[in-house]
């Protein structure tokens, strides 16, 4: 759409949001492009919402259920400190074998996504319990650059003896972009993307960024 919209086919983003999220995406158009790159490193802000008791193939509520454990012994403080002595800081994570995008696991590219997949370094600086009602909880995470909140999910689960998966999340803030900054993808036309395009003030290459 912001292709068309804008008549270039220099688009890049900062990070794909799949079926169960939802928020920010920071948009590079033209010879903007160049700083995507930089952005997806930049703090991340998240609201993830996740459901105790059962395990997922995807890890989120896009899968088939691999596993149902029990969960009424996880208590709110027994998965703060699970979280503060496991999540916080640089840590590995193992992205998730499978692909959570519907159209993936339709297409000839998903038996190729059947791999395992090798451990990647992420920076988590803090992770908060915003809402802890069993089986339903909150994390609100901050991080630097990406995490797969999946895999954070779904390990966690193991770690409480039981078993968990992503059911929703919300990419609040990248950087300095936030809702406020933000325009609505329903809101995309050719006068309210030129209108909201954002212009860094020392670099004049980006008076024309659609060229």
């Amino acid at each position: 759409m912001i292709k068309s919209n804008l008549g270039t086919d220099k688009v890049a983003h900062s990070g794909a949001l799949n079926n169960y999220s939802e928020g920010i995406m920071v948009l590079g158009v033209g010879k903007a492009i160049k700083y995507v790159p930089a952005i997806r490193t930049h703090s991340r802000m998240y609201l993830v919402r996740g459901m105790l008791g059962v395990a997922t193939n995807t890890f989120d509520a896009c899968g088939d259920y691999s596993r149902v454990s029990p969960f009424t012994h996880v208590t709110e403080s027994a998965m703060r400190e699970a979280l503060n002595e496991c999540y916080v800081g640089k840590i590995e994570q193992i992205p998730p074998v499978l692909p959570s995008f519907r159209f993936l696991q339709r297409s000839k590219l998903f038996e190729s996504r059947l791999v395992p997949r090798d451990p990647c370094q992420v920076v988590i600086n803090g992770i908060e319990i915003v809402e802890f009602e069993p089986p339903s909880f909150q994390l609100h995470i901050h991080s630097i650059g990406r995490i797969y909140a999946t895999s954070l999910v779904n390990d966690l689960g193991e770690v409480l003896d039981s078993a968990a998966h992503l059911t929703h999340l919300c990419r609040v803030s990248q950087g300095d972009f936030g809702f406020r900054e933000a325009l609505h993808y329903q809101d995309w036309t050719e006068e309210t993307v030129q209108n909201n395009l954002y212009l860094p003030s020392n670099d004049p290459e980006l008076n024309n960024p659609t060229r």
